[in-house]
């Protein structure tokens, strides 16, 4: 399928989606269009993020953890 073909089909999806899956639509394009990059940036920018990271590495390493087993459980 060549590029304008794509970009027509899905421009003619858009124009038939109700307004509330064009939101959902807009958030799974725009997700798509970021790079890992990004991503990482995001999470750097989340305040508070570097030290749940690092209290939550800690916690591994001393094993305070919970068993998956136990999670699935309550599932």
């Amino acid at each position: 399928m060549e590029l304008s073909e794509i970009k027509s089909r899905i421009e003619n999806t858009v124009n038939t989606l109700p307004a509330h899956k064009l939101k959902i639509a807009l958030d799974l394009l725009e997700d798509l269009k970021r790079t890992d990059e990004e991503e990482t940036q995001l999470l750097l920018d989340d305040t508070g993020f570097i030290e749940e990271y690092q209290q939550a590495k800690e916690d591994i390493r001393t094993g305070r953890t919970i068993k998956w087993e136990d999670i699935k459980r309550d599932v």
